[in-house]
């Protein structure tokens, strides 16, 4: 019985540290989204999307320079940020302007050929959204917010759609109603509004984080809680949906605890190709 004890205690402990650890690396997930009605010159056009920062007292100045370092080795054309700067704890006005000049000083450094570009999540509406805008505006990013913006390269574009938060913010979807001729990208922080108004939308790709990849799972096998209503749908790292398909993110912050298992923080690359 003692020997099976000390076994469950070092098991335990094995359990414990995992959880500490992976929610401080992360990883660089590459995919490749072939299509298409994509522009030629926009062949192998590389996009990096982060999510769900949720920088604060649980993550380090240092480890968000290295995941911008990391970024800026890739040489994206663009950069996408889905959202959700700040840790929920983080409550204070004075803690929330303190967090997130030092968080903005430090995203101030990404570099991107053709732009950064970025929406809002739920997390970005409570007692920081003032704050957060004065840094949007402070900073080189376009902030997408029910708006439309065209990337352009030679006498070809593409266009990059935000829409404001599902749940906290007011998302206007008209603009994902129009049939376009571009190829569309579709950013929205929360992935459910792909299913809501699935039968209502127009987009070739889409881009959310929110779900954290379950955060906590077994094994990568199944999430206990996803924050989302369609359970472990988005959860995945692409979801089809016929000639769609929409790019997930584990995040690279962590919700509530800083722990994850089996849901690393990540990177995502997206190269473009057209077909």
């Amino acid at each position: 019985m003692t020997n099976i004890f000390h076994v469950l205690v070092y098991l335990l402990l094995f359990f414990i540290l995992w959880l500490l650890i992976e929610a401080q690396v992360y990883r660089v997930l590459r995919i490749k989204i072939k299509n298409s009605k994509l522009p030629r010159s926009f062949n192998n056009f590389k996009i990096v999307f982060i999510s769900d920062i949720h920088y604060g007292k649980f993550f380090r100045a240092n480890r968000l320079i290295k995941i911008v370092n990391r970024i800026n080795k890739l040489q994206p054309d663009i950069i996408i940020i889905g959202g959700d700067y700040l840790d929920i704890s983080v409550k204070s006005k004075r803690d929330v302007s303190q967090y997130l000049k030092k968080e903005f000083e430090i995203l101030r450094k990404l570099k991107a050929k053709l732009g950064i570009f970025t929406v809002l999540g739920n997390h970005d509406y409570f007692n920081r959204k003032n704050s957060l805008l004065n840094e949007i505006n402070a900073s080189s990013f376009k902030l997408l917010q029910n708006t439309k913006e065209f990337i352009n390269i030679g006498k070809d574009n593409i266009e990059l759609i935000g829409v404001e938060d599902l749940v906290q913010g007011n998302p206007d979807v008209n603009m994902l109603k129009e049939n376009s001729d571009n190829f569309t990208i579709a950013i929205s922080h929360n992935p459910d509004l792909f299913s809501d108004y699935k039968a209502l939308i127009n987009y070739d790709l889409g881009f959310s984080g929110h779900t954290h990849g379950g955060q906590v799972t077994f094994f990568g096998l199944y999430a206990p809680y996803t924050s989302s209503k369609y359970g472990q749908r988005y959860v995945k790292k692409t979801v089809h949906e016929e000639t769609r398909e929409i790019v997930l993110t584990n995040g690279i912050g962590n919700g509530m605890l800083p722990i994850r298992f089996f849901a690393i923080p990540e990177i995502v690359e997206i190269v473009l190709k057209r077909v």
